[in-house]
């Protein structure tokens, strides 16, 4: 099959902000059960341009009050987006992917970076799992964010949990 490109066109990721720790597990423990119990702390933030967005977008991973043997991570990006010139988009689908589609790929980028920093750390490669990005909009309106953000007096979002 022959792909079609999204009109929807990423043209950077850039990291700006990441921490990463290993803190030494007891002998004897399951390093998969250890770390499918991370607690994942997911935020964004959307910018809208004139002819796309930024989205940032930040994960926090096993970093909670008492984090747990293994990695603790924090990795904050900003992808820059725009919609292809050649395009024709109802009103409804240009919103959609603005918001979900250009989240979605944002955090997409965000795993590969995080699977690029662990890919030589003592339990090998880490791989944030699929997220519901649907989960984290309805947790953003229902703290009464408002989204998109316009690029001029944009607020920076609150956290955002996923379970």
């Amino acid at each position: 099959m022959e792909a079609q490109l999204s009109p929807l066109v990423l043209l950077d990721f850039a990291i700006i902000n990441s921490i990463f720790k290993f803190i030494a597990p007891p002998e004897n423990v399951e390093v998969q059960k250890l770390v499918s119990e991370y607690l994942i702390d997911i935020d964004f933030a959307i910018i809208q341009e004139e002819d796309g967005a930024r989205v940032f977008v930040k994960s926090a991973i096993n970093q909670g009050e008492t984090e747990s043997p293994g990695y603790s991570i924090f990795a904050e990006g900003v992808a820059i987006l725009e919609l292809s010139k050649t395009a024709t988009l109802t009103e409804k689908d240009r919103k959609a992917l603005l918001q979900y589609s250009a989240v979605s790929i944002a955090l997409n980028s965000l795993r590969g970076f995080i699977s690029s920093l662990t890919a030589n750390a003592p339990f090998g490669k880490y791989i944030l799992p699929s997220i519901d990005v649907n989960n984290l909009f309805q947790q953003k309106a229902k703290a009464g964010q408002n989204l998109p953000q316009n690029k001029r007096g944009s607020k920076r979002s609150s956290r955002s949990t996923n379970s």
